[in-house]
C-alpha cells in the first residue's frame, strides 16, 4: 500500500494476505493519514525489523457513547502516544501493523 502525505510517499511492506506493515518511523504520518480519512485506529502490533511479531501491541476500545469523530481523535491520540513512547524506549528498528475500522 502507498499513501501520499504532503510531498512524501510512504510505502508499506506486505506482511500477510490481509496485513501490511509500516516502518515505525513512518507511523505518525500513516496515523495522521488515517485520521484525515476518518478511520478509527483500533490498535496495532509491533514487529521486529525482520517482520516477526514481538507481542507488543496496543488497542483502542470504541466508545459507543462518543461520536464517530471523537472516536477517531481519541484512537489517534492513543496510537500516537503508544508509538512515541515505544520509539523512545526501544528505538526505530521496528515495523507496525495498524488495524482500523
Amino acid at each position: 500500500m502507498k499513501i501520499d502525505v504532503g510531498n512524501k510517499t510512504i510505502t508499506s511492506v506486505d506482511f500477510s494476505n490481509n496485513e501490511t506493515a509500516w516502518k515505525i518511523e513512518d507511523t505518525p504520518f500513516v496515523l495522521d493519514y488515517f485520521r484525515k480519512e476518518n478511520k478509527i485506529i483500533l490498535g496495532g502490533d509491533i514487529l521486529t525489523k525482520d517482520l516477526i511479531h514481538n507481542y507488543d501491541s496496543w488497542y483502542y476500545n470504541y466508545d459507543h457513547g462518543q461520536s464517530e469523530k471523537c472516536n477517531v481523535e481519541f484512537a489517534y491520540e492513543k496510537a500516537i502516544e503508544y508509538i512515541s513512547k515505544y520509539v523512545q524506549l526501544n528505538g526505530k528498528d521496528f515495523y507496525v501493523i495498524i488495524v482500523t475500522k
